[in-house]
């Protein structure tokens, strides 16, 4: 069986390629299609082949998915009406390919009542794969845990986490625990058709996030209720554009809404392994920087 992983440079995506190998999954078995090929060196390094896949040149896709029987499908982070521009390149060129299946890399907010600014693509990429003709599983990922960990020397000197936040919660899950299930449901056959939650085991309050941080980094940490022009603020400070900042402040507002808190145990079915708590992931973390 052929798995072709599309953006497996990304942080994501490298992390499905280092899966399948330890799972052992030959080389000469994977293929990572990307758009700058010299970012998957050290993957063609290994004996994986690498193909030029540029989202929008339509002409470049159908070759990078030739061959393909599993197709591992990771949006990229263009603005929304380019990203359902890319979606419709990408799903004609594995039809075009007869890719035998698609797994799509979604979020937790993929609903039409979402507040957060990415969702209108969630829907439709959802609903296009699967009235495409094509085999697919979808896989709804949570909140990353991960950006948390490189945040956290900042927010332990500030002693507060600033989050337009009342009172969501969240499941929050690492991206190496992502690419566990995501691995497994590339691997494994009885997924066609299937939409999985890939949640942490507990969905967790802002208080209770503050409070993990400052046990796992030994500093008073509590939370701050800002509002959302505080915290767009705070983002511009940091150097971050407004469109980003947007689209941050907007997942919060998801965040309240309970889009977020769903907690599933599809991380377990698929790898074998529950997902880490929020806990157990910040203290490895922060104590071993490269884990994340």
């Amino acid at each position: 069986m052929k798995i072709n992983i599309l953006g497996g440079t990304g942080q994501l995506g490298s992390r499905i390629v280092e899966v399948l190998l330890q799972a052992g999954t030959r080389p000469e078995h994977l293929t990572v299609s990307c758009r700058n090929a010299p970012r998957a060196r050290r993957f063609a390094d290994l004996g994986i082949e690498v193909r030029h896949a540029d989202l929008d040149l339509p002409e470049t896709l159908a070759p990078a998915f030739a061959g393909t029987d599993v197709l591992m499908l990771i949006p990229s982070m263009a603005d929304v009406e380019d990203r359902i521009v890319q979606h419709e390149h990408i799903l004609t060129g594995a039809a075009s390919a007869s890719v035998g299946r698609i797994v799509l890399s979604s979020f937790s907010a993929a609903r039409t009542d979402s507040r957060f600014l990415i969702a209108p693509y969630l829907v439709y990429a959802e609903s296009k794969l699967r009235v495409s003709g094509m085999d697919w599983t979808i896989l709804r990922n949570g909140m990353y845990l991960d950006p948390l960990a490189d945040w956290a020397p900042a927010l332990a000197r500030q002693g507060r986490l600033p989050y337009p936040v009342r009172q969501g919660r969240v499941a929050y899950i690492s991206r190496d625990d992502l690419a566990r299930a995501s691995a497994g449901a590339l691997m494994q056959d009885g997924h066609s058709g299937q939409v999985y939650e890939l949640t942490g085991p507990e969905a967790v309050s802002m208080p209770q996030l503050a409070a993990a941080l400052a046990a796992a980094t030994g500093a008073p940490i509590v939370f701050d209720c800002v509002s959302e022009a505080e915290f767009m603020a705070n983002c511009r400070e940091d150097g971050i554009p407004d469109r980003d900042s947007a689209i941050l402040a907007s997942m919060y507002r998801a965040v309240d809404h309970g889009e977020c808190e769903q907690v599933s145990e599809h991380v377990e079915l698929l790898s074998g392994a529950p997902a880490e708590t929020v806990d157990k992931y910040l203290r490895r973390a922060i104590e071993s920087p490269d884990v994340h």
